[in-house]
């Protein structure tokens, strides 16, 4: 037996191949690990062979190591090319029919190579003596010829389906797709280099720049983890958003319906925390979470999380919107009736047992301010029926929240209310989320209030970095009716109806605003609607002071 720097590379480079096939066979439930497993170990057989046959003196040592070789000979470039068209979503491709064309060659040079027909792979073998080194020449048969052929054609196969892959794949797969490719493609021109005489090394040498490139792709670039497999009819053709999130936190995938819900374009790549906000990681999948899309229009969706095998996640963004609406309307449907029967309860009660007191004295005295008491009595009973049953019948609606400016919505508003001679003042500009109807309506309410109520001559309109504010310059409201002005029918005025503010106040709950009303600066009302509670619903622009009259 004979040691040299060839017989150490090759075991090396077989020792790699079988370690890293130990870890893709780890993962063998991912599409292309075991077509991968088979490879390597075929590379591996194919590299421990080559040291056999350099270590070995004799022609018959050297020969039975060659056989062995054909074994990995046989198996790699099957295993490749099924490898290829797994990791490249091309298994329509690997029908029956063509797996058994593709080992057709390799079993027939096996078979010649182990029987008496080996004269068609190899018309002779001799040893030769160079610098002190026993090294096996041959003359290679027609077969052999063929099948070196066949080996190149399934190759350059395997690598076209991954080169079609490096294209079309986004951009954080394309560190996987260059290490399997300069992978494969060194010992193949290993390969044909030795054959063309130009190099002194057997191309198995080369086995262990494959292992350590796949090494690399399985251990940084979590190659069989996440693969693109399938990605066209299995994730880009949902209606559900995909992100795949890998071990290190980094978006990998997403699909068009994620990209759709989230507007978030090319954010494969990004760390998680940049494309799924906390809110959303620790969602429940129970509780659905509002998201803004790339329309600019509120959707829910219904989060769900499953673990992958390396330690990511793939997370599900589920459309929940018309569901959540259906919800949300059912709770205000609820929510308006147990109000009428409150308000029925409450405020009917009272001025009935007086009517129905004061008749009964009436009865008895015949004395005419018992009947004026009772009379009293029922038109506040009326007043009360009228207001809860306008109020019942002001039917908002779920909000279909949009970004809307909130300058160009309070124009409209100030053009469709009555506001005499009072001018509009827009002091800064900005968007909020919101129901672009139903956000008009709130402010024409303000706008008739300020004006018709508290004798405003100019009512301002401010975005902040929380919401907005509406204030006038009028006469305001007293603190001691701040906390009744948004109830329903409550008004200071007798050709008031009571509703105005509680119209807003109810479009404010729709949206899940808080409103506050104190003084403004000028000596009128100021309304303070903030939308959120961190600012994310609000988009301020640049100020300025815009006036309509």
């Amino acid at each position: 037996m004979q040691v040299t720097p060839e017989v150490w590379v090759s075991l090396v480079s077989a020792a790699a191949a079988l370690l890293v096939a130990g870890y893709s066979w780890q993962l063998r439930s991912a599409p292309g690990a075991r077509a991968l497993t088979a490879f390597l170990v075929a590379s591996a057989v194919w590299a421990a062979g080559n040291a056999l046959q350099v270590a070995a003196t004799t022609l018959p040592q050297k020969l039975l190591a060659v056989d062995v070789q054909y074994v990995g000979i046989a198996v790699a470039p099957v295993a490749w090319v099924v490898f290829a068209a797994q990791y490249a979503d091309r298994d329509d491709w690997l029908t029956p029919r063509t797996l058994a064309l593709l080992c057709v060659v390799p079993a027939v040079t096996l078979l010649l190579a182990w029987t008496g027909f080996r004269g068609l792979v190899r018309t002779d073998a001799a040893l030769e003596t160079v610098g002190g080194v026993v090294t096996l020449t041959r003359e290679f048969g027609v077969w052999f010829w063929l099948a070196w052929a066949y080996f190149g054609v399934t190759n350059t196969l395997g690598t076209l389906f991954l080169l079609q892959s490096l294209v079309q794949s986004p951009s954080a797969f394309r560190g996987q797709l260059v290490a399997v490719l300069v992978g494969v493609s060194v010992p193949a021109v290993a390969q044909a280099a030795y054959f063309a005489g130009s190099s002194p090394f057997e191309p198995e040498a080369f086995v262990g720049v494959t292992a350590v490139a796949f090494g690399y792709a399985l251990s940084r670039h979590a190659l069989l983890d996440v693969v693109p497999v399938a990605r066209d009819t299995l994730v880009d053709e949902l209606d559900d958003g995909v992100v795949v999130v890998d071990a290190r936190g980094r978006v990998v995938d997403v699909n068009r319906a994620a990209t759709r819900l989230l507007d978030a374009a090319d954010v494969v790549g990004d760390p998680v925390e940049r494309v799924l906000p906390d809110r959303l990681r620790d969602a429940d999948a129970d509780t659905p979470v509002a998201v803004v899309d790339a329309n600019g229009r509120e959707r829910w969706v219904a989060v769900t999380r499953s673990d992958l095998p390396d330690g990511g996640a793939l997370v599900r963004l589920q459309d929940v919107t018309e569901l959540e609406r259906k919800r949300r309307e059912l709770e205000r449907e609820n929510g308006r009736l147990n109000r009428v029967a409150d308000t029925i309860s409450h405020d009917v009660r009272s001025p009935l047992t007086v009517a129905a007191g004061s008749l009964a004295l009436a009865q008895e005295t015949g004395d005419p301010d018992d009947f004026e008491r009772a009379e009293r009595a029922l038109d506040r009973v009326e007043r009360v029926v009228d207001s809860t049953v306008r109020a019942a019948r002001t039917d908002l609606g779920v909000p279909e929240r949009e970004r809307v400016d909130i300058g160009s919505v309070a124009r409209d508003a100030w053009e469709t209310s009555e506001t005499g001679s009072a001018s509009l003042a827009i002091e800064s500009a900005g968007s909020v989320l919101a129901d672009r109807a139903q956000l008009r309506s709130l402010l024409e309410n303000l706008f008739r209030n300020a004006v018709a109520h508290g004798d405003a001559e100019t009512v301002t309109v401010r975005a902040t970095d929380t919401g907005f504010v509406v204030a006038d310059d009028g006469t305001g409201i007293p603190e001691s009716e701040r906390q009744r002005v948004f109830d329903d029918g409550y008004t200071t005025s007798d050709a008031g109806t009571g509703l105005g503010l509680a119209i807003v106040r109810a479009i404010a709950d729709a949206h899940d605003w808080t409103v506050s009303l104190d003084s403004a600066e000028t000596g009128g009302a100021r309304f303070a609607f903030e939308t959120t509670a961190d600012g994310e619903d609000v988009r301020a622009a640049g100020t300025r002071t815009e006036r309509a009259g």
